[in-house]
């Protein structure tokens, strides 16, 4: 079977009407994709960081994260412009290949297409992917994509066994973890479950595995030796997986194990609880004595099962107290194709796939009314980001006069003002050589009433000082929330 044959017979039947899923989900995410860019002011908080990296291709960026997010950004942004739309197409068409390479995978490793339907509409039962990578992921959603791509072209590495699918196994590998560093849960997971496996051990051990770790190596050794140099960038963030933070080892190893636990309970609530009712509405059907497990349906469940363990033994061994539950997409995204393929197994009807694949697919239009309230009107107490008026902002600091550089203490502003200028260099603390960046005249931007101190510092480092008199202030409202305000300090160093 062709990577295109996979998607054939794509059809789930929903109360009598068959919905070809591969269109529904090309269809739902580029509609996402125009209306998102239609509803939105400005960039939230992992856009605008974007905003401030794209325009040059580097081996990495700053904000302790890889830069296959970013590479893909600036490509698409030298064709298409620097604007919101662009940015949506890119977040869009990453989520968009993932549901269609796990759906592709699970057919090309020989899973029924009802079960690679329920598995791939499944994943909208994972709020992490449903919700948090439309409204403001970024890395999360590359780094899932290409675990997507890497469990595809194992699929199609098992069928074809060829030169070209072991060099793309190796390269879909690399750029998982060139994504999102915990892909490498995800990649050492799949490796390890192949091994278990007989019909896939002789092809891991095989001349052609040659090729794909040169491919992987290649890929990934020019990122590697620049993370090398730029470490205290790569590592800026390590604070927020609270290693080692009670002081008593034994138990930051018992708290790191219940948090993970727990987010790990938490990812996949909301899919367990469907599959739960799937399960015990269709007990009626249950096969009195299940076929053995394919070697498809035990790759699937193994890679969640050793992504698991490796996750286990990365908080035992760093003594990592506080894991947050986006941080499983990679590891867990695989859950309900496992889930789906163990269902039709011990169930005579396909009733219960077919209501999680239409369960996933109501969860998904849900989300569309529901993002465009939040990323329009945000919570009660506090408006989103992307609603502040960065058109006022930018008029208020262009009267002040010209400048190529905006510099801040964080990405927010500088990285929307480009937005409205394409050839702005914004510069902000968390950059890699931030200091070389900047080129006078220079605007110099940021939010309260005094200037942060890492700003401050950096702008000493600069060489640039700024009087009291220099300093302008204002009030941006937010476009749906006006009588709430942002107070911004503005001036030009030239």
């Amino acid at each position: 079977m062709s990577i295109f044959r996979s998607f054939s017979a794509a059809e789930v039947n929903a109360t009598g009407l068959r919905v070809n899923v591969v269109a529904l989900i090309l269809l739902y995410f580029a509609f996402q994709a125009a209306f998102i860019a239609f509803i939105s002011n400005g960039a939230g908080l992992d856009d605008a960081e974007q905003l401030s990296y794209i325009g040059d291709f580097e081996w990495g960026y700053g904000g302790s994260q890889p830069p296959l997010y970013t590479w893909i950004l600036t490509a698409v942004a030298a064709v298409l412009g620097t604007n919101f739309l662009t940015l949506q197409l890119v977040k869009f068409t990453l989520l968009a290949s993932m549901f269609l390479s796990v759906y592709a995978g699970a057919r090309l490793l020989g899973l029924p297409s009802i079960v690679a339907a329920a598995g791939m509409l499944g994943m909208f039962l994972l709020p992490q992917i449903a919700w948090e990578s439309q409204r403001a992921l970024t890395h999360s959603v590359a780094g899932t994509a290409g675990c997507a791509w890497v469990f595809l072209a194992f699929a199609w590495h098992m069928r074809s066994r060829g030169w070209a699918s072991a060099a793309l196994l190796g390269l879909t590998m690399a750029l998982a973890l060139l994504g999102k560093f915990n892909a490498g849960f995800f990649v050492g997971g799949l490796v390890l479950a192949a091994m278990t496996i007989p019909a896939y051990r002789p092809v891991l051990f095989s001349s052609k595995s040659i090729v794909t770790l040169a491919a992987f190596a290649a890929t990934l050794t020019p990122p590697v030796l620049w993370m090398l140099n730029n470490s205290e960038s790569v590592f800026s963030r390590v604070h927020k997986f609270g290693v080692e933070a009670s002081g008593n080892v034994l138990v930051n190893r018992v708290i790191g194990l219940a948090d993970a636990v727990q987010a790990a309970v938490f990812f996949l609530l909301l899919a367990l609880v469907v599959f739960g009712v799937g399960m015990w509405r269709s007990r009626r059907g249950k096969v009195g004595a299940p076929a053995p497990a394919s070697d498809g349906e035990l790759l699937v469940q193994r890679i969640v099962l050793f992504g698991l363990v490796l996750v286990a033994a990365a908080v035992v061994i760093s003594g990592t107290t506080i894991v947050k539950d986006r941080w499983f997409q990679p590891v867990l995204f695989l859950a309900p194709l496992a889930l789906a393929a163990w269902i039709a197994r011990v169930r005579s009807t396909a009733v219960p796939l077919r209501g999680i694949a239409i369960s996933g697919g109501v969860v998904a239009l849900l989300v569309i009314p529901a993002l465009a309230v939040n990323l329009t009107y945000g919570s009660l107490r506090k408006p989103p980001l992307g609603q502040l008026d960065y058109e006022r902002l930018h008029a208020a600091t262009v009267a002040l006069g010209s400048f190529s550089t905006a510099i801040s203490d964080r990405p927010q502003l500088v990285g929307n003002l480009k937005l409205f200028d394409p050839l702005l260099q914004p510069v902000h603390a968390e950059m890699p050589n931030a200091l070389s960046r900047i080129t006078r005249p220079a605007l110099v931007i940021w939010t309260g009433k005094k200037m942060p101190e890492r700003l401050a510092r950096m702008l000493e480092a600069a060489d640039i000082e700024l009087s009291p008199q220099d300093v302008h202030r204002t009030s941006i409202p937010y476009r749906y929330r006006p009588e709430i305000t942002l107070p911004v300090n503005y001036a030009i160093a030239g």
